[in-house]
C-alpha cells in the first residue's frame, strides 16, 4: 500500500479488533510514562499523546535535567525510547508478544536509561482491567490495518489541526490513550464547577467551559464515530440544529454523534467533517454564551491567503 492511499478506509472493530487492542495497550503504556512524569497541566492536558509522521509519540518530557520523548513507531512495530544524551531503547511487539513481555521490557529499558519511572499496572477507561503486567494472551497483530487505523487519524487529526487555527483561546489536538479517541480541545478561559458524581478523573476534566470534538473507534458492538460536545451543556442542546444530514444528539452520551461511515462515504470527507465542527462552534456561541469577538484570531495576511489543504 503505497503512502498516498486513501485514509478513509473502513475501521470497523469486527475487522480488526486484536490489532486495535495491541495498539490501544501499547499507546496507554506511553500514556502512563507521560502522566508519571510530565508536569501537571489543567484539564489533563500534560497526559495526552500526538500524533507523529511514524505514529504516537508523547512529545517531550522532562527527566531531571534531561528529557525523554517516547513513540509508538506503526511502520517498525515498536516503542522507542530517546533520552536526549543519544542514548536509545527499542522495544519491539513484533512478532506478537503478550502486553506482559512488553511491559517488563520497557521497565527494564527505563532503568537503563536512568529513568526513574513506575508504570500503573491497571488499564484504564476499558473493560477488561487485567493488569498489564499480568496479561499473557498472544493477540494477533496486522500491520496492514495498523497502518489503516494511522492515516487515518492522522488525517483527521490534521483536518482539525487547521480546523482550529483562527479561536484565540487555549486548544489542542491530541490522542487520548484512556478512550484511543482522536481529539479536538477548545477552551474559552473560564473557569466552571465540575460535576460532583462524575470520578476523580472529570473533577479536574470538567473544571473549565470548553467544546470537544473527535474520533471514536468504538467496539465489536459499537460503529466507530465522530462525536462532539460543549461543557457545561447549552440549554435545549438535544433540540438544536445540526449539520450534516447524519448528525444527531445521543441521549446516552450526552453527545452529538456522526457515523464514521457517514463521513469517509461522502464526496467530501475533509468538508463533512469540517460541516459538523462547524455546527457545534456555533452553538459555543448563539447557545452556550461563548465571546466570539474575543475568540476569533485573525491569520496574518500571508497565512489566510493559504487555501486550505
Amino acid at each position: 500500500m503505497s503512502n498516498s492511499a486513501d485514509p478513509w478506509r473502513a475501521l470497523d472493530a469486527t475487522g480488526w479488533a486484536s490489532t486495535k487492542q495491541t495498539l490501544h495497550l501499547n499507546s496507554q503504556l506511553l500514556g502512563k510514562i507521560r502522566l508519571a512524569l510530565s508536569p501537571p497541566q489543567p484539564n489533563w492536558m500534560f497526559t495526552a499523546l500526538y500524533m507523529s509522521p511514524r505514529g504516537l509519540t508523547t512529545g517531550t518530557i522532562p527527566c531531571s535535567d534531561a528529557s525523554i520523548e517516547c513513540m509508538l513507531d506503526i511502520f517498525d512495530s515498536v516503542i522507542r525510547i530517546l533520552r536526549s544524551d543519544g542514548r536509545t531503547r527499542a522495544i519491539s511487539f513484533l512478532p506478537p508478544r503478550t502486553v506482559a513481555d512488553v511491559y517488563a521490557e520497557l521497565t527494564v529499558a527505563l532503568q537503563e536509561l536512568d529513568v526513574a519511572c513506575y508504570i500503573s499496572p491497571v488499564p484504564q477507561e476499558i473493560p477488561d482491567t487485567t493488569p498489564l503486567p499480568a496479561d499473557q494472551r498472544v493477540r494477533p497483530y496486522d500491520p496492514a490495518a495498523a497502518l489503516r487505523w494511522f492515516r487515518t487519524y492522522t488525517a483527521v487529526a490534521g483536518i482539525f489541526d487547521r480546523w482550529r487555527s483562527r479561536f484565540f483561546g487555549r486548544s489542542g489536538v491530541q490522542v487520548w490513550w484512556g478512550a484511543f479517541d482522536v481529539n479536538l480541545m477548545l477552551f474559552n478561559g473560564k473557569h466552571v464547577a465540575p460535576p460532583t458524581n462524575r470520578g476523580y478523573l472529570l473533577k479536574y476534566d470538567l473544571d473549565a467551559e470548553l467544546m470537544s470534538a473527535g474520533l471514536y473507534l468504538g467496539d465489536e458492538k459499537t460503529a466507530p464515530f465522530f462525536y462532539g460536545y460543549i461543557y457545561p451543556e447549552p440549554s435545549g442542546a438535544p433540540a438544536l440544529p445540526l449539520r450534516p444530514a447524519g448528525a444527531s444528539w445521543s441521549t446516552q452520551l450526552h453527545e452529538w454523534v456522526l457515523p464514521y461511515d457517514d463521513v469517509r462515504t461522502s464526496s467530501d470527507p475533509q468538508a463533512t467533517l469540517r460541516t459538523f465542527i462547524d455546527a457545534i462552534y456555533t452553538h459555543c456561541f448563539d447557545a452556550a454564551g461563548w465571546d466570539k469577538a474575543s475568540l476569533t484570531y485573525e491569520l496574518p495576511k500571508v497565512h489566510a491567503q493559504r487555501p486550505a489543504t
